[in-house]
């Protein structure tokens, strides 16, 4: 699973918070951090209003666009930036909103495109991604019906390298809209086509829960404080959850094991413990006739097998018995 902490614009337009954000983000144990870049004019046209979720985060005072200009970097702070993941070993890209900010990332060497969900319906966009032979396209599908989907990945060319990502548009996702089984339909409905999850929904619960769809991509919003001015911090993670994600997930990915029913090694030695044999319920005389009166099952389990029981009833006792004692009966083996 490839963990990425969605530092978005959670920076708030600080070059210095965005870096302190990476290095919290390294040792809390993800793979990558994303950003997001845009020239605010070129992405939100001055008549847009704000989403109802940014109205209760943000304030229903200003526009869209005088909102997400507060939160741009500029380009010499995210190559500062990229500069400074690399040196400390950590994955680093950014979703470009714009034509504009496509040249600029792809100038300066990135191969992961994260295509927002928001852009999944703009012809031109998509075009211009399937246009610069990425290693790797990761597409959002918030707000999306699978013909939308489809479509998005005709025009970005079927033999792309492309993780879709199950998506709900809305911050924070309410837990009834998170809809983890539509990851089941993704999976049908793109065999060919690995599936990962963008989780917007609160706390780190749906992000562990996800593990269990053999996903190979997640996303979430990070922040050092949720109650930071901007969009997205009531619905990103802190550092210590964000910690606990990364600790959760690998657990969970460990749990799922190999999809083979099977004994292993660690519960094998506690098989004699846990199972019974057949032993005597009383004593028993040698001669004497095994009978439901005097037979039982017990544990240990390392004596003769309970589903033998009907094969040991009616045979002879060749020696005594004591109560309790594991029965033996000629050419019948003991339990390994």
């Amino acid at each position: 699973m490839y963990i990425v902490a969605e530092i978005g614009c959670n920076h708030n337009g600080d070059a210095n918070l965005a870096h302190k954000m990476i290095e919290v983000a390294k040792k809390c144990g993800v793979d990558a951090v994303k950003f997001q870049t845009f020239n605010s004019k070129e992405l939100i046209s001055k008549y847009a209003t704000k989403a109802e979720y940014q109205k209760v985060t943000t304030g229903a005072d200003e526009s869209q666009l005088d909102m997400i200009a507060k939160l741009e970097l500029s380009h010499k702070d995210y190559i500062e930036l990229k500069e400074f993941a690399n040196k400390i070993n950590i994955d680093i890209f950014s979703t470009a909103f714009d034509i504009e900010s496509i040249d600029f990332l792809y100038k300066n060497g990135q191969t992961i495109w994260k295509i927002p969900s928001g852009e999944i319906t703009n012809l031109p966009y998509l075009e211009k991604i399937s246009t610069l032979n990425p290693a790797k396209i990761i597409l959002s599908t918030g707000m999306s019906t699978i013909a939308e989907i489809r479509s998005a990945i005709e025009i970005l060319g079927d033999k792309q390298d492309i993780t879709i990502l199950h998506c709900n548009t809305e911050y924070p996702t309410e837990d009834k809209d998170v809809n983890l089984n539509a990851i089941l339909d993704l999976k049908m409905q793109f065999p060919n086509y690995e599936i990962g999850f963008s989780d917007h929904s609160i706390g780190i619960t749906a992000g562990i829960a996800s593990v269990a769809y053999n996903i190979t991509f997640i996303e979430k919003h990070f922040t050092l404080d949720k109650n930071f001015y901007g969009p997205d911090h009531k619905a990103s993670i802190t550092e210590d959850e964000l910690r606990d994600f990364c600790m959760q997930i690998r657990r969970a990915e460990m749990m799922l094991g190999n999809s083979t029913k099977m004994v292993t090694h660690s519960e094998m030695k506690n098989k004699a413990i846990a199972r019974k044999s057949i032993v005597a319920r009383k004593n028993i005389k040698q001669g004497e006739t095994f009978s439901i009166d005097n037979i039982t099952t017990k544990r240990p389990g390392n004596g003769i097998s309970p589903m033998e029981w009907n094969t040991v009833l009616g045979k002879v006792a060749e020696k005594d018995f004591e109560a309790d004692e594991l029965l033996m009966v000629r050419g019948m083996q003991w339990q390994n």
